[in-house]
């Protein structure tokens, strides 16, 4: 058995040289290294613009989507009790229909107002008039609906 164990060792390899490195120097011009700083510079600009950027395109679609919510909740009621009643009445199907795409635009925030003729104007507030409905929707709905 000691023979086996004489054997291994003389089998181990010697271990290698130790070797000195030395860095390597910069040895870029500073021309370069001015450049290689201005596009460092440029590419944390561009980040932070970029972070700028979609903050306030956040903050716009959730104000965008907060005013879309409050005007369709202010109509909500009223065009239920329309469509409802639309169903037996033929004229309150007619301003439903067209009072329907006013309101989705305006909810929508593509408009603000919308110009009818005075005919028209007079057939959808004086059958409005008609109706139990909620009175701030109606006020609001002649602001948004004018004559020419």
């Amino acid at each position: 058995m000691d023979n086996s164990f004489n054997d291994t060792e003389d089998n181990i390899r010697p271990p290698d040289e130790a070797k000195t490195e030395q860095l390597l120097e910069d040895t870029r011009s500073d021309f370069e290294k001015e450049i290689d700083e201005a596009i460092y510079l440029s590419y944390q600009d561009i980040r932070e613009k970029q972070e700028l950027s979609r903050k306030y395109e956040e903050q716009i679609l959730k104000e965008y989507n907060e005013e879309t919510n409050r005007r369709r909740d202010i109509f909500r009621d009223l065009l239920l009790s329309l469509n409802k009643i639309s169903r037996f009445d033929k004229e309150i199907r007619e301003i439903y229909e067209i009072i329907d795409p006013i309101i989705d635009s305006y909810c929508s925030q593509y408009i603000e107002i919308c110009e009818l003729d005075e005919k028209t104007y007079d057939k959808i507030f004086g059958l409005l008039k008609k109706i139990r409905n909620n009175q701030s929707a109606s006020n609001l709905l002649k602001e948004i609906i004018i004559k020419e």
